[in-house]
């Protein structure tokens, strides 16, 4: 492979909950409740961690106040289910310790528990002062935001690559290790003196099976994932013409360059979602100052400047 891997970290020791949730929390999904409660299954284990289990009503009623969208991606998507659900075990395990630790109890802990606790009732206090319409935006707002945005909603520049690939084996010497390189030269000549077709030779020849059987093509892959190297290796190419060879931690790389896509606009429709959202936020945002400024206009604050000395 010549496309960058980028790892994921996933923390699992979350203070909050492992759902995205809006702070005024969704109406329940009372469908998806009924079903949950037929036959007692409401109560079933769903997982279960050193003595502390977690319940399908549990996990159900989290997945309901949580957005739909992100409900719809869980329950379309097998594998995060269960990392989900996995963080949300984690999560109550280490809560059912932390209240057998009476750890809640403790000062500073239940000072910042019910200040966490005033915050949600304050910030779903003033989202409701703010409510915008669910109409809001219409279409035309929508569109020209898209086409005020359209550098933020770019699709990167792509390739379309082929490569003949030889491997390094486990333990490979420095002097076999050149001879692998020298073999990709000479595929590489052999290509340039038009002695053989590239697309013959990776398919002989490549040590990278799912390539190797499409005539060594990679397909189209976004410029900015490739490795340095491969990067500068095809800069500058024009279709059809080769470069290499490239040494990688797995072996030697010869590469054709086939095709370039420029960066385009991704399509109105695939960001109207996050533009309606972006929209609907700052018009948020907008009204709750709002209402906070004229508040503050008809009701002042009064500060006792003799109780303020009292302050240490």
């Amino acid at each position: 492979m010549i496309s960058r891997k980028i790892g994921v970290v996933v923390l699992l020791v979350m203070l909050s909950w492992v759902l995205p949730m809006p702070l005024h929390a969704a109406p329940a999904d009372k469908a998806a409740d009924k079903s949950a409660d037929k036959g007692g299954d409401k109560n079933a284990s769903l997982a279960s961690m050193g003595g502390v289990n977690l319940s399908v009503g549990e996990f159900q009623t989290l997945m309901n106040n949580s957005d739909k969208e992100v409900k719809k991606h869980l329950l379309e998507n097998p594998e995060l289910m269960k990392q989900k659900i996995g963080e949300a075990m984690l999560r109550k395990y280490f809560l059912a310790k932390a209240r057998e630790q009476k750890v809640d109890q403790k000062g500073d802990v239940a000072f910042m528990m019910e200040r966490a606790r005033e915050g949600v009732l304050v910030e779903n206090f003033l989202n409701n002062a703010g409510k915008v319409s669910a109409k809001y935006p219409e279409e035309s707002l929508i569109r020209q935001a898209y086409d005020e945005n359209k550098a933020r909603f770019m699709l990167p520049q792509t390739v379309n690559v082929a490569q003949i690939f030889l491997k390094y084996e486990p333990n490979m010497d420095d002097k076999a290790k050149q001879d692998l390189f020298k073999l990709a030269e000479r595929y590489m000549t052999m290509v340039q003196k038009k002695e053989s077709d590239f697309a013959a030779l990776a398919q002989k020849f490549s040590q990278h099976p799912a390539s190797a059987s499409q005539g060594g093509d990679m397909g189209w892959v976004p410029l900015n994932q490739l490795l340095p190297e491969f990067q500068k290796a095809i800069t500058g190419l024009k279709n059809g013409e080769v470069a290499g060879p490239i040494k990688s931690p797995q072996g030697v790389h010869v590469v054709q360059l086939r095709g370039t896509k420029e960066p385009t606009p991704r399509p109105y429709d695939e960001v109207k979602p996050a533009l309606t959202k972006m929209l609907k936020d700052k018009k948020l945002q907008e009204n709750k100052d709002a209402y906070v400024s004229e508040l503050l206009g008809k009701t002042q604050i009064s500060l006792n400047e003799q109780s303020r000395a009292l302050l240490k």
